[in-house]
């Protein structure tokens, strides 16, 4: 079995992606470089990972996944949209965790493992001190 974005060569997901992964981009969403903007908001957070848990449900519903994946694929465009200067919603590192993710989920186990890591990144968020707004 070839390595995949979130499974290792033996086809297991990669501890890293649910551990230090994880950690290291929660600290850039919190601290981010004085050239990445402002930090991300626990609102910009949840409405996100909210609407993840939203296509988790109808993933769950759907035995083909190709019904749902045109909506997952869908989120870059929202991601960019909030992150637009005009808006300014959410900053320049969360929307490119958003794209770069969504581009590898082709699959419902790559959405599935996406779940994983993405709750990984929120647990590490709050666990870092994140207040919610």
């Amino acid at each position: 079995m070839g390595e995949a974005y979130y499974r290792d060569k033996n086809g297991n997901i990669k501890v890293e992606i649910l551990d230090k992964e994880a950690l290291s981009i929660a600290e850039k969403f919190l601290k981010p470089n004085r050239d990445e903007g402002k930090p991300l908001t626990s609102a910009q957070l949840r409405r996100f990972f909210g609407e993840f848990r939203q296509l988790e449900k109808k993933v769950k519903k759907e035995d083909n996944f190709d019904k749902i994946k045109p909506l997952v694929k869908m989120v870059k465009s929202k991601a960019s949209y909030a992150a637009n200067p005009r808006n300014q919603k959410i900053p320049d590192t969360f929307k490119k965790f958003l794209i770069d993710n969504v581009d590898q989920i082709n699959f419902k186990q790559d959405f599935e493992d996406f779940m994983l890591h993405f709750e990984a990144v929120v647990g590490f968020c709050y666990g870092l001190g994140m207040k919610n707004d």
